[in-house]
């Protein structure tokens, strides 16, 4: 298992076995590179998942150069035949679900999304969140088209696909300023 990690910061309070013990009980056969995922996967020529987590996008500044048409083909380069891509896209401001749906339909990719909602305030501390899945082919994602949690994704009709140079994030504001 690879992380990749912006956030020095981050991996450092990941390693506390005060706070979390999962990289320490992989006992090696994780690892964590540090630097920006998109960058660092590139670098990473030859190199094949069977599964992409991209969890990058519920801060009020998303990293839009992951949801661009460049990004998706790089997954998609290090992606296993068979392999599957998974998106967390929770996000109290943006609805990114559209974005992907563009962006899947673009490239001939079957998704499929799910929103694990949340009463709030939950005492537990748990959110609401939301979670998009991509393959090549619905074979790759059989056992989830029955599953009644989890339903097509799609593309806004007459929406652009966001590439590295063109991106409109005020289209998928939620609220007076995006719907």
């Amino acid at each position: 298992m690879t992380f990749y990690e912006i956030d020095p910061r981050v991996e450092a309070i990941a390693r506390n076995p005060s706070f979390f013990t999962f990289l320490a009980d992989c006992r090696g056969r994780c690892r964590v590179v540090l630097g920006d995922a998109r960058l660092s996967l590139a670098r990473a020529d030859g190199k094949r998942f069977a599964f992409i987590v991209l969890d990058a996008f519920s801060s009020d500044a998303i990293p839009v150069h992951l949801l661009t048409r460049e990004a998706l083909d790089l997954y998609l380069s290090r992606l296993e035949p068979g392999g599957v891509l998974a998106f967390h896209i929770s996000n109290r401001h943006l609805d990114l679900g559209p974005v992907l749906g563009s962006l899947f339909a673009d490239r001939g990719l079957v998704g499929l999304t799910q929103m694990h909602a949340v009463a709030q305030p939950d005492p537990t501390g748990r959110s609401s969140s939301e979670w998009v899945l991509a393959a090549r082919s619905t074979k790759d994602l059989a056992s989830l088209l029955s599953d009644p949690r989890w339903t097509p994704i799609a593309a806004k009709p007459g929406d652009r696909v966001w590439t590295d140079q063109y991106s409109d994030v005020v289209s998928v504001l939620k609220g007076p300023l995006g719907d």
